[in-house]
């Protein structure tokens, strides 16, 4: 497994675990909002 297919399945589990809330699970996994944002978009989220 890639660091790029484990940090989508991260961020995916982070999403799920805040019920969708982007800005919960950015602060859960330790990213600003605009990180966060970036990998949604990097990795097609």
């Amino acid at each position: 497994m890639s660091l790029e297919e484990v940090e989508a399945f991260l961020i995916k589990k982070a999403l799920a675990r805040n019920d969708g809330n982007a800005r919960k699970a950015a602060e859960a996994l330790g990213l600003s909002r605009s990180a966060f944002y970036r990998r949604l978009q990097q990795y097609g989220l």
